[in-house]
């Protein structure tokens, strides 16, 4: 309660900020004023105040642009559509248009099969306990998302972590851990899962992969790569941290990414063998359980892929993606010369 009267309050107003327009570029936020020391607010009769956006995860400006690049094909589904597919992608949830996405993201990232889900939390936490369980062991970076973390906790497998984004600890702990064996019974583990994320988004630190999948591949364990915050942001066309790395995406088990970022939509998706691919289908509770992700969502993203990767013929992908980049690092630039400590590389999002 202390720190809710005097520190959260005093500083409330900066959050939950209500907004009447669309989050692009710049948004309009309702002037409001709080007549109990920011308790409570009161909204104005007068007009929004607009402002700069540098808080949204508009990546590449397809809310800004939306109108003119995506509205066609999304309308269209709309008509075909509707708006919802009202039940689990395992019974009958599941349209051509889904197929078809889950095609273009496996071509787009390099693996042979996807799986797209409805909600990118769920994504993490949902198919990381499907694939992982008991006898398995986990090796988490400290500042993995939640939704690993979670996902790992509830999967009954064993967790450990490794300090950020430090491929030499990664091994000296890989080392330790499989020397040991399972707890109490001192037996091999049935398999060893390193969880990493391609850009860590409260940092902006871009992950160190080529250390982390040679330690790996040393140890004879398997990878899962984050790439929420990533794909469509870094790498010359957008391709994420395996682009930008210079690996070869057949180095990674498990590819995972969000549609919430750079493609101006809401759900995730997994990628990776078709055999793992099957298995996360049939076994994951966010596949099976949850409500396909909206025809009208897929339409959105499949459209805004298209842009990203250039299948629409036309240079706007790429130059979306370089103007990120050079946004991104000139902003950066900017600041330090300012003096202030920033955080992160250049070149994340």
């Amino acid at each position: 309660m202390f720190s809710i009267r005097r520190m959260y309050h005093r500083i409330q107003d900066v959050f939950n900020r209500p907004v009447t327009n669309t989050p692009g570029t710049h948004i309009n936020l309702i002037k409001r004023e709080s007549p109990d020391g920011n308790k409570t607010f009161l909204h104005l009769d007068e007009p929004p105040q607009r402002c700069l956006n540098l808080g949204s995860y508009n990546y590449l400006g397809f809310a800004d642009d939306w109108m003119s690049t995506c509205s066609r094909d999304v309308f269209q589904t709309v008509d075909q559509f509707s708006l919802a597919c009202s039940v689990p992608a395992m019974e009958f949830g599941k349209t051509p248009l889904h197929t078809e996405l889950e095609e273009a993201v496996a071509k787009f990232v390099g693996k042979e099969a996807a799986l797209v889900y409805n909600i990118g939390y769920a994504t993490n936490s949902t198919s990381i306990p499907a694939l992982m369980g008991q006898g398995t062991l986990i090796l988490s970076d400290t500042l993995n998302h939640t939704s690993i973390v979670n996902g790992s906790r509830i999967s009954g497998a064993t967790v450990g972590v490794f300090k950020h984004n430090d491929p030499e600890h990664l091994a000296k702990v890989l080392r330790t851990k499989i020397a040991e064996g399972q707890p109490r019974t001192g037996r091999a583990w049935k398999k060893v899962w390193v969880l990493v994320e391609g850009i860590y988004s409260m940092e902006g630190e871009i992950l160190r992969l080529r250390g982390i999948v040679d330690v790996v591949k040393k140890y004879k364990a398997y990878i899962y790569v984050d790439e929420a915050h990533s794909i469509g942001a870094i790498g010359q066309t957008g391709r994420g941290i395996c682009e930008y790395s210079g690996v070869d995406p057949s180095e990674i088990d498990i590819l995972m990414g969000t549609f919430s970022k750079s493609f101006g939509a809401m759900g995730g998706y997994v990628a990776a063998s078709q055999e793992i691919i099957s298995f996360i289908r049939c076994s994951s509770s966010g596949s099976i359980y949850d409500t396909g992700l909206s025809p009208v969502i897929v339409q959105q993203v499949l459209t805004a892929l298209s842009i990203v990767a250039g299948w629409d013929c036309t240079d706007t992908g790429r130059k979306k993606i370089a103007s990120l980049r050079e946004n991104s690092n000139y902003f950066r630039q900017k600041l330090l010369d300012m003096g202030l400590v920033m955080l992160g590389d250049f070149d994340s999002t």
